[in-house]
């Protein structure tokens, strides 16, 4: 079957290692869109982020799949799909402080990962690690509430697309152990990056929401190509009619896909330089 449409996953994938669009990169999406090849934004970012990015590079992508499926937005900015996860359960999520007996100097059983509960417009964490927040755009908010965080009631959490749970991995698997065995009917969760959990509401992922959008646009699934780095893509690139997984992916979504092929890194514009080869070369 002929590709008519590309999904690409943003972080690790489109985007370059400074998480900004090259304007190689650029150029090719132009030409892709003059050729008539509909082009799916993918990714675990919150939309609000995501358009200021778009806007920033000057895309126009057909439709923005967003918190890992939690939103789906048409090419101008307006809600198709949403999803969020029930109040009651952000709230247990945002209370999930210690999951191991280590102490700290003063005797106190010490939390080794940050909580983040995003919203539609902004973020509220109880932890404001440089490092995650500098990846967003520079209009997206973090509200860092500290340990006030894990005080907040079940009504202030309408309307979470996503909770993200950001540290180094060894310390993210006793949460994502916690998450199986007590949230498995309410959540799913996958690792974006080795010190990324993301959570989502239950059935939500970009596989799904790549049905979705494909079912919107009138195609099959073996019309579409997929682009992806992190194990949050893996869902998305197993049902695609072409996968391909860039260099610098974890091993883990090489090993899971194997039927992708691996392409050049982001470093390297891999994605457009695919793109090109399939679409662009006479």
């Amino acid at each position: 079957m002929p590709i008519k449409a590309v999904f690409s996953d943003m972080d690790g994938t489109l985007l370059n290692p400074q998480h900004q669009i090259s304007d190689y990169t650029a150029g090719v999406l132009r030409a892709l869109k003059e050729k008539g090849i509909r082009f799916i934004l993918a990714t675990g970012r919150p939309h609000v982020d995501v358009f200021s990015t778009i806007r920033q590079c000057k895309l126009e992508p057909d439709f923005i799949i967003t918190s890992d499926g939690a939103r789906i937005h048409d090419g101008s900015f307006n809600v198709v799909r949403e999803h969020n996860i029930k109040p009651e359960v952000v709230e247990k999520l945002a209370r999930i402080r210690v999951i191991s007996d280590e102490k700290n100097a003063d005797g106190q059983s010490e939390k080794k990962f940050a909580t983040h509960i995003f919203y539609d417009p902004h973020c509220v964490t109880d932890r404001r690690e440089a490092e995650f927040w500098s990846a967003f755009h520079k209009d997206y908010k973090f509200v860092d509430i500290g340990e006030k965080l894990h005080d907040l009631k079940e009504e202030d959490f309408q309307k979470v697309p996503q909770a993200i749970f950001y540290g180094q991995h060894e310390d993210l698997e006793p949460v994502r152990a916690h998450l199986e065995t007590n949230f498995s009917a309410d959540l799913c969760w996958t690792y974006s990056l080795p010190y990324l959990l993301n959570c989502a509401p239950a059935g939500v992922s970009k596989g799904n929401a790549m049905r979705e959008v494909a079912e919107l646009l009138g195609i099959e699934l073996g019309e579409v190509a997929g682009f992806g780095d992190g194990m949050n893509d893996e869902s998305m690139l197993q049902i695609a009619g072409k996968a391909f997984i860039t260099s610098n992916a974890q091993q883990r979504l090489k090993d899971a896909v194997k039927h992708g092929e691996i392409i050049e890194s982001n470093a390297n514009d891999g994605v457009a330089k695919k793109l090109e080869e399939l679409f662009l070369t006479d």
